[in-house]
Parts: structure tokens; sequence; C-alpha cells
């Protein structure tokens, strides 16, 4: 197996795609600091599954994806593929193998196998025991030496697995294990459901026999509840027939009612049309008058406008004047022009017109010689036609005869074999029928026995769903409580570790905690640790103490001296002691304050302390006043004069004078009391979740064990089920070829039938007509010969034609061409022509028209006196007809007035009988409504019978007892009590009871078989573990001979050797590695210098490529500590084994650049990507 290519895009300071691809031997990758090689190696490791983004030099996943420069975008997805050359080192069917890893910026990521989706797992599974597993030393990255030297042996044991190829052995052993597990759990398990079902059979069983005993009484008391039921439903037909009596009589009085409403109905919509017509003759008056008075404003406008006409005449002559002069030259230039260009016209028409003549004559003898072409295709057409014509039919007629004579021969031959057939096929179609319905049987019986099955399986689903879930509810809460306890543990002890080391305290009060002096004894510890303080007073407290809350209580001041000594000694800083033997207390002054000031209390009664401590605490707080707010800090303090130390509870602290501070706090975390304060409260909780957890964990089991009985009844319902379905698809695909197979044989026997009969009829009239066909064949043949002669000699005289034609076809195009570029260029000289005498017609028109404008502005200016007068005149008239319109208008309005008064009147009277009419319809309204209910009440009386006993009121009425009410409900009464003194009954006891005895034998079976599965898988694991031990063994000792071999060659002497911690323990123990170099006495592998340390790796991986040679090796900078000499000897190892495993060293050094056979070079650019060079170095010395 050998690496080919590696195609990245997207990834780190990869934005352009790249490709590299690698031959075998030994691959150089070169570059400046910082321009990317590295990535490659990353790139490799990413893809082959490396999860932690520490090994690929990065903090989160999205650090991979390349995050932009100055003139690129940063990408939203990163993709590395690797290539592979297959030879079965693979499990796969390919010779070619690409391994590709996705991942966006969103967070999702994919692995591809060939294009396919798979696991991560499925990626280490292929790679498992190839040499290059994500556990092996294929590849070694930057730092990775270090690593590598100071793991613990159980850890570096990891690699020595690798190259023994036991870890497919050690995951499948994982798997397993977690079988057996599993196993175990589920045995747990089912023994737990076998003694449940146990408890349950014994009472289930009195239960079922008490059910008996209630369906007893229960058919009796039914059959006494009938004659009950029959008797109400007697009584409620008789009201409903009194209650139709009484909607009738109510429906004719509202009939009455609605007929006079309808009456106004009708005189209120007469009227309402007379006021409709009023309306539109009011609008058509309005509109008369609105015309009226548009037409006088209208005149209006037309005056004003004629007499500022007037006042423009004159300027008006003078412009016309002017253009007329202009036009009369214009004119004069146009008219030469147009004579020149009529007599170049008149030459070229000339010449057109005698190519046109030719062309005459010439078209003339193409059209004869074209029609006489047309004429000889016809004929060529009709021989040809009649030829093939002829052809047809003698083929017709010898296909005819031909069959004719195979018919005649096959039924003389054949006329016994067919009436046999006959028979076996009828006989056949009898028993096909047969079968069908005897399937048609088994598909009903079946069909029924699975649509029973499929809907226990239904309900078996829906219950197993619902234990699932609830079972994943469980788990997720037990998850949460303990991922909450995790994390309240996790504070809590980072939050121990800071009181612990004194965070946030000075370094001379650390100094003086943590010292281990004689005087250590008579240190009572700081203020901050002695102080017990109230979470909501814990900044105010902290506030008020300041820089004292690091102040050291001391039992004396001897102790306090010596301290100080230590302090002087150490140079550590200043510290302050409170001696409590010479501590003095003041007492504070009584303030006429009280709680409506804001006042809390005096700080040192907030803060407590154990003993003589106590005295501290009031020493430092006793003269600071604790008030809730700032506003009430103010007015108290100058309530006070400004003379009292005042704290707030959010932590502003005003001094004694009048100055004051406050501001943001720092965090919780960096307080010695929130600190104290926040660990008791993580400690309460952290007891509390892990009470939750305890009953979230029970609650969890008992679901889990329901989910599990749920999930084993389901699955047995579906094995019913699908073999009920694959039954059922058995019957009715063996029933759909059945009925294929009938109507096919139907169809042959009718066939044969029908051929028989025919046979029989036209066999004689075959004979015949067989003597026919070969006479008109004869003849046909003769007429074929005669035509197909005619139509060879019409094709020979129409080639002639066609060949005439093409050529005078050739000349006539040519005089075509000399007529058309004649016709054109006459074309453009008439278009000039036309063009210049459109614009002398233009110009004459324009001159005209100046001409009349003219004449119009003095015959305008002469009329527009006697205008102006009509105007006014006509205007008089209008005003008077809008008058007349107004009066008009007002007399229809004061019609219309008397209209509506009429509508109002009629609308009262319609409104009452409305009010009439709408109690009669209420009354209706209530009598259907009893009605209804009667019905309702009859019909559900009549449904109880149907649905209770099956029966019609008729049929129920007949099988009623004929007893009294009063027998018949002192029965009923009995019956019941006797029900009752039974108790609750459970229906379904006596079929629970064998559902449950038939489970119970099935869990019995269940658990023997897991039972037999656990020590199936036992035996396996005991087989895997003595074959790991067998191989690591013998790996073990190779790699050890090899590494000492190889470790002497390259440090030209010394010694090392690797060995098992615990010989017995093979498969668990860690591995030490041991060397002595030369000259020197055995030394731990933490204290060899960085070449050392290199050198040793190299050995070691070296050792395992010569035991279990790696398809592919990738070292980054691996020979960075060398010295020269010893890069060559790294040199000369990579030579040496690059006959069986591919390199691909990142390198600065020219000594492995030397013996590498390509070379890749890595570039960054500007824009922050990484570009690729390469050169194969043996094409290069060539060149």
């Amino acid at each position: 197996m050998q690496l080919k290519r590696l195609d990245a895009y997207g990834f780190k300071s990869f934005a352009d795609k790249i490709s590299i691809d690698f031959d075998s031997g030994i691959t150089a990758i070169v570059g400046p600091n910082g321009s990317g090689k590295s990535n490659i190696t990353d790139a490799i490791r990413w893809v082959l599954g490396e999860q932690s983004m520490k090994n690929l030099r990065g903090m989160k996943a999205e650090d991979i994806i390349f995050t932009g420069s100055a003139t690129r975008k940063a990408l939203g997805i990163a993709e590395v593929s690797l290539v592979f050359e297959n030879d079965g080192t693979l499990p796969l069917d390919f010779q070619e193998v690409c391994i590709t890893r996705r991942l966006y910026r969103s967070g999702e990521s994919a692995y591809y196998i060939n294009r396919g989706k798979c696991r991560l797992k499925d990626i280490y599974d292929l790679f498992a025991d190839t040499g290059i597993g994500h556990e092996g030393m294929s590849i070694i990255g930057q730092n990775r030496i270090d690593d590598i030297l100071n793991s613990r042996p159980e850890e570096r044991r990891t690699f020595f697995e690798e190259t023994a190829g036991i870890t497919k052995y050690k995951a499948r052993k994982r798997e397993t294990v977690r079988k057996i597990t599993e196993t175990e759990n589920n045995l747990v398990r089912v023994k737990d459901i076998m003694h449940e079902i146990e408890t349950q059979l014994e009472p289930l069983a009195r239960h079922a026999e008490k059910t008996r005993a209630y369906n007893a009484l229960m058919d009796s008391y039914k059959g006494t509840k009938l004659t009950v039921l029959v008797r109400s439903y007697e009584a409620a037909r008789e009201r409903k027939a009194e209650s139709d009596a009484l909607q009738r009589a109510a429906g004719d009085r509202a009939l009455e009612a609605e007929t006079k409403v309808r009456t106004l109905e009708a005189a209120k919509a007469a009227n309402d049309r007379q006021i409709v017509g009023l309306d539109q003759k009011m609008r058509e008056q309005a509109e008369k008058n609105e015309e009226v008075r548009a037409k006088l404003e209208q005149v209006n406008q037309d005056r004003a406008r004629l007499m500022e006409r007037r006042a423009q005449g004159d300027a008006e002559r003078a412009r016309i004047k002017a253009r007329r002069e202009e036009l009369t030259a214009v004119a004069q230039q146009t008219v030469t022009a147009i004579v020149c260009l009529t007599d170049e016209m008149a030459r070229r028409k000339k010449d057109f017109e005698d190519l046109s003549t030719a062309m005459g004559e010439n078209r003339k003898k193409a059209d004869t010689l074209a029609a006489r072409v047309e004429k000889q295709k016809e004929a060529v057409k009709e021989a040809q036609q009649e030829a093939a014509d002829k052809q047809s039919l003698l083929m017709e007629k010898r296909q005819a005869l031909a069959i004719l004579e195979r018919d005649i021969k096959a039924g003389e031959d054949g006329r016994n074999d067919r009436a046999e057939a006959r028979k076996t096929q009828e006989e056949k179609l009898r028993h096909l029928c047969e079968l069908d319905e005897k399937l048609a049987r088994d598909l009903a019986a079946e069909t029924a026995a699975e649509e029973t099955a499929r809907q226990e399986q239904t309900a078996a689903v829906a219950a197993q769903e619902i234990a699932e879930r609830a079972a994943r509810e469980a788990i997720d809460r037990v998850r949460q409580l303990e991922s909450k306890r995790s994390q309240a543990e996790g504070n809590l002890k980072f939050l121990t570790r800071m009181q612990e080391g004194y965070e946030g305290f000075g370094r001379a009060a650390k100094a003086i905690l943590k010292a281990q002096a004689s005087w250590r004894a008579g240190i009572s510890g700081a203020v901050a640790e002695l102080i017990h303080v109230e979470r909501v007073y814990v900044t105010a407290v902290e506030v008020a103490l300041g820089g004292n809350i690091q102040n050291i209580v001391t039992k004396d001041t001897e102790t306090a001296k010596a301290a100080i000594g230590f302090l002087k000694r150490g140079r550590f800083g200043r510290v302050t002691f409170l001696p409590l033997s010479t501590l003095v207390v003041r007492q504070p002054a009584r303030l006429n304050c009280d709680k409506t000031d804001g006042v809390i209390s005096w700080a040192n009664e907030l803060a407590h302390a154990d003993g003589a401590y106590q005295k501290a605490i009031d020493f430092l707080l006793g003269r600071t006043l604790v008030v809730d707010t700032l506003d009430h800090a103010l007015a108290l303090a100058e309530k006070l004069g400004h003379r009292q130390r005042i704290v707030t509870l959010e932590g502003e602290l005003l001094h004694p004078g009048g100055s004051l501070s406050g501001g943001s706090r720092q965090n919780k975390e960096a307080s010695f009391l929130n600190r104290s304060s926040e660990i008791d409260t993580l400690r309460a909780e952290i007891a509390s979740l892990k009470k939750d957890a305890a009953a979230a964990h029970e609650k969890s089991h008992a679901v889990a064990r329901e989910a599990t009985e749920a999930g084993i009844k389901e699955r047995e319902l579906r094995k019913t089920l699908a073999a009920h379905e694959l039954r059922l698809l058995e019957i009715r695909t063996n029933q759909g070829g059945l009925k294929e197979n009938m109507r096919e044989q139907k169809r042959l026997v009718a066939e044969q039938k029908l051929a028989a009969e025919k046979f029989e009829t036209t066999f004689a009239a075959s004979q015949q007509r067989q003597d026919l066909l070969l006479h008109e064949s004869k003849a046909l043949e003769e007429e074929y010969e005669a035509v197909k002669s005619r139509a060879e000699k019409a094709v020979v005289l129409l080639e002639n034609l066609l060949q005439d034609e093409s050529d005078l076809k050739e000349y006539i195009n040519g005089r075509e061409v000399r007529r058309a570029i004649l016709e054109q260029q006459t074309a453009s000289a008439k278009k000039q022509i036309e063009l210049r005498q459109e614009e002398k017609a233009r110009n004459e028109e324009a001159l005209r028209k100046t001409e009349q404008e003219e004449k119009a502005l003095v015959d305008f200016m002469a009329a527009s006196t006697d205008a102006l007068c009509r105007m006014q005149e006509k205007a008089e008239t209008m005003d008077l007809c809008l008058n007349k319109g107004k009066e008009a208008y007002d007399a229809i309005y004061k019609a219309r007035m008397g209209c509506v008064e009429e509508r109002d009147r009629i609308e009262g009277e319609t409104k009452k009988a409305s009010q009439a009419l709408n109690k009669l319809r209420e009354e209706i309204h209530k009598i259907d409504l009893q009605g209804a209910k009667l019905e309702i009440e009859r019909k559900e009386q009549e449904e109880t019978l149907l649905s209770s006993y099956g029966l019609t009121p008729e049929r129920a009425a007949e099988l009623a007892e004929d007893t009294d009410d009063e027998t018949i409900h002192a029965r009923l009464k009995s019956l019941k009590e006797e029900i009752d003194a039974l108790g609750p009954v459970n229906p379904n006891a006596v079929r629970e009871y064998e559902e449950l005895k038939n489970r119970h034998a099935f869990m019995e079976r269940q658990a023997n078989d897991l039972v037999e599965a656990k020590g199936n898988l036992a035996t396996i694991l005991s087989d895997m573990d003595a074959a790991m031990t067998k191989q690591f063994k013998e790996a073990f000792a190779e790699i050890q001979v090899y590494f000492s071999d190889i470790f002497v060659r390259l440090f030209g002497g010394g010694k090392a050797e690797i060995k098992l911690l615990d010989e017995a323990d093979v498969l668990n123990t860690g591995v030490e590695i041991l060397v002595t170099l030369p000259r020197k006495k055995q030394q731990s592998l933490a204290a060899l210098s960085g070449g050392e340390r290199a050198l040793t790796v190299i050995a070691l991986l070296f050792s395992f490529l010569r035991y279990r040679p790696s398809p592919f090796s990738v070292l980054d900078e691996i020979d960075a500590p060398l010295d020269e000499a010893n890069v060559k000897r790294f040199g000369g190892f990579l030579k040496e084994f690059a006959d069986h495993t591919q390199f691909i060293v990142v390198t600065h050094r020219k000594g492995t650049m030397e013996v590498s056979d390509v070379m890749y070079g890595v570039t960054i650019e500007d824009a922050g990507i990484s570009r690729i060079l390469s050169v194969k170095l043996e094409d290069a010395v060539t060149a």
C-alpha cells in the first residue's frame, strides 16, 4: 500500500485547493518558518481521525478552517482527502482508496471512504494494525518527541500494540466485554421480570375467577334492563306525537303573521322605488345645473384667452415674415440637386432595361427546359412506381401462395395432434380452477390472522415507544444531574484550591501563613480566615475591612515580633499584626438614628468569629456603620456631621470628613469572603444533587426494565406479523400467477377450438385458391419485367436533361448578379431624388403654411372683436338657465321628503308585525327543541337497544317480559346489589392471566438463551487474550533486538533496551525504555539532551518499521535537534528503509534534503495563503 496523493481545501493556510502527489521513496517538504509546512502533517493526521486540537496546534475545531486575511475572506469549510494505492492491505475491493474528512464552521463534520459517508470508527477500523493507525508512531509531528518520551509507560504501550498488530484484537475485546456486560444486564432484567410475573400470577388467578362470576350476573342484569328500556322507548314515542301536534298549530299562526309582514314590506318597497326615482331626478337636475355652470366658466375662460392672443398678434406677424424668406432660398437649392440626380438615373435605367430583355429570353429557355425536366421526372416516377407496384403485387402473390401451401400441408399433418392438444389444455384449465378456489380460501383465513397480528403489534409498538421515551427522559435527567454535580464539584475544587493557596493575598501575608517556623503556632490566621459573614453582608463587610482583611491575628506580641523578623530576613514585605493580648476595642458613640434612616447595624455585629477572635473583629469593624443604600448613607452622614464611617450593602464607603469611594467590584472568585460563602453553597448544592441523582437512577432502572419488556413483546409480535405477511405475500403471489395462467389457458383453449372449426371450413377453399395464385403470379412476373425496362430508359433521359438545365442556370445566375448591381444603383439614385423632392415638398409646404398663418393672423384680429361680443351674450343666457335649474331642484327635493315621511310610517307598522312574528317563531322554536329532545331521547334508547342488545325496538318489544314495573325494578335492584357486592372487577383478568403464564414461559426461555450466550462470549474473550498475549510477546521480543541494534548504530555505541514493567501481565503492563549513552552511565530519558532524545525516538521508530514496515511515515522536523553527523546517519537510515516504507519528511536540514527523491516547497503569499512548488530531484540532476 502506498500514499498516492493529498488533496486539501480550506485547511489552515491552504485557502485554495492543493494537490500533492507522493512517489515511493523519500519526499521532502521544505520552506521558510511560518510558510505552512507543518500544516501538511496536520492535514494527514486530521484526516486519519485525530481528535485532539492540541495535537493539531489549535484551541478549537474551527481553528483548522482558513480564518481569512487582509485580502481574503474566511472560508466556511475545510476538507482533506488522502488517496491510497491499495495492494490488498486495506480490506476493501478497490485498487484505489480515498479517505476524506470535512468540517464546516457551523461545527458539522463528516467522514467519507471513496466518497461514501462513514463513521470515525470505520476510519479507525480500516487502518488498525496497518502501522498508520491513530495510536501508532507513523506520524511524528512537531514537539511529538517529548510527548513520546515523557508519556507514562502505560501510554507508551499503545505504540507497541499498534506495531504488534493487536489493535483490532483489543477493539474486538472491548466489544466482547461490552456484549458480556449487556448480556449480564439483560439477564438481570429478565430475571427481575420473571420474579415480577411470578408475584402477579396468583392474585391474577383469583381475579379471573371473580370475573367469571361477574359475567354471569351481568348477563341476567342486561336481560332485565331490556324490559325497562322497551317501556321507556314507548313512553318517549307518545310524548313526541303530542309535541308534533303543538308544532303544527303554532306554524299556522306564524304563516298568518308572516303574510302581513310581507304585505307591509311590499308597500315599503314601492315607496322606496318612488324615493329612488326622485333621487334620480335630483341627480339629473344637479348634473344639468353643473353642466350649465361648467359651460359658463368655459365661456369666461375663452374670452380671457382670446383677449390674450390679440395682444400677441404683432410679434407673431414679424416672425412669420422672416421664416418665409428663409424657406424661399432653400427651395431654389433643392431644385438644382434634383435635376443632376435625374440625369444619372436615366443612364442607369437604360442599361438595366437592356440587361432585363436578355434575361427574359434566357429565362424562357430555362422555363422550357425545366418543364421538360419535370415532365421527365414525372415519367420516371410513374415508371418506377408502376414497377414497384408490380413487384409488390408479385411478392404478395408469392407470399400468399407460400403461406397457403404451408397451411394446406400443416393442416393435413396436424389434424389429430390438434384434437389431442385441445383435450389436454381443457384438462389443465379444470385443474387450475380448483387450485384458484383453494388459494382464495387460504387468503381469506390468512388475511384475518394478519390483521389481528398487525393490531396487536401496533399497540405493542406504541407501548414500547412510550416506555423508551420515558427511559430516555430518565437517562437524560440522570445525565443532567451528574453533569451539574460534576460542574459543581469542579467549581468547589477550584475555589478550595484558591482558598488553600490564599489567592488574592499579598506576598508577605502568604509567606507568614505558609511559614513552618516555631513561632507559626502563635499565628491564629488571617482576618479573612477567621471571619464568618452572611452572604447578603459580604460586600459591605469586605469593603469596610479593606486591606485589613489580610491582617494577621496573633496570640501575643512576641509572635508578631518573630513574624516581623521573618519578613525582614526574607524581604517579603510588610504585614499588619493584631495581637489579641494587646488589642483595645473602643466602643462606638451612641447615635441618634433608627431603621427609618436605612441603618442595618454596626459592621462587627454582622461579622462573627469564634471565641477570642471576635475581639479582633470588633477592633476592625466596631466603628463602621452598615446602611442599605447610598442615598440613605449620604443623608445619614449629613445628619451626623460627616464624623462617622459608613458602608452600604453595594460597597460604597463614606469616610469621616466627607470623602466617599465606590464603583465596580472585582469578580466574586477574587474575594476571599465571597469564595468562602460560595464554597458553602456549592457543598449544599452537591449534596442535594447527589440525592436527586440517586432517585433519578432508581427511576431510570425501573423505566429501563419496562422498556425492555415492551421491546421483547414488540419483537415477538413483529416476528408473528412478519410470518403472516410472508404467508400472505406468498399466497397473493401464487394467486396472481395462477390467475394469469388461467387466463392464458382459457385463451389457448378458445383459440384451439376456433382454429379447428375454421380449418375444416377453409381447407377446400385453400386448395382452389392455390391454383388461382399460381396462374396470377406467372402473369404478374412478365408484366414486371416490361415495366422495369421502361423505367431504366426514362432515368437515362432524365439525367441528360438535368445536366443541360444546370449549365443554363449557371449562365443566368451570372447575368442576375450584374442586373442586381444595376438595380441597386438605380434604386439608390431614385432614393436620392425622392429625398430631395421630399425636402422640396416640405419647404413648399412650410412656405404655404407660413402664408396661411400670416393670413389667418390678419383674419383672427378682425374676427376676434365680434367673437368677444357673442361670448358676452352667451354668458348672460347661461346665467339665467342656471337660476331656473336651481328652482327645479328645490321642487324635486320637497316631493322626496314627503315620500320619506310615508316610508317611516310603513316601517313602524312593519316593525310591530315583525315583533309579533318573532314571538311566534320563538314559540315554534321552543316546541322544535322540545320535539328534538324527545326525538334524541327516543333515538338514544333505540341505539342503546341496538348497541347493547343488537335488537330493533320492535324485536325488543317482542322479547320484553310481561311483568309489572314494580317486580322488574325489584329484580333489577337485587342483581345490582349482587354485582356491587363483588367489588371492582377486571374484565380482562381471564385473558391477562393466560397471557402472563405464556409470558413467564417465554422469559424462562430467554434467560436460558442469555446464560448460553454469556458462556460463548467468555470463551471467545479467553481465546482472544491468549492470541494477543502470544502475538505481543513475539513482536516485543523482536522489537527489543531491533531497537538495541539501531540505537548502537545511531549513537556509535552505548546500550538501549525496552522492558515490560510486569511480565506476568503482558496485556496491560507499561513499557519502560532504558538507555546508556557511549562513555556515560545509564540515565533517565528526562536527562537526555534534545539531540539524544530525538535519536532515541528515531531508533524506536526504525525498530518498529523493521518489525512491521508501515506503508508510509510522516516526520515533521524530527531532525531539527540533530547535528550534521547525526543528520547524515538519519538520512542513511531513511534510504535503507525507503524500499519498504514511503517517507514524507518536513525538514530544514540540508543532509535530509540530499537523500530525498522528490522535494516540495511551501511558500506564503502576502494574503497569508500557502502555495506548493515541487521538483523531482532525479529529473533536476539529469537536466
